[in-house]
């Protein structure tokens, strides 16, 4: 427990300025598949949403 020997408790405005964390309403409107059956959209949708495997899309016949 050495690391926390050095620690520092953060004051309200420190606090205000962390970024970064977990995403607490992701936006699933920009999650989707592609044609290949892979996930798109930002890092979370991986997450959230699952793709069927295989091709998906018109293939124009």
């Amino acid at each position: 427990m050495n690391s926390i020997k050095n620690a520092k408790k953060l004051r309200k405005e420190e606090l205000k300025s962390i970024s970064g964390g977990i995403i607490v309403n992701p936006d699933l409107s920009l999650c989707g598949c592609s044609c290949s059956g892979s996930v798109t959209g930002p890092s979370y949708c991986v997450k959230l949403i699952a793709c069927t495997q295989g091709y998906n899309c018109d293939q124009g016949i």
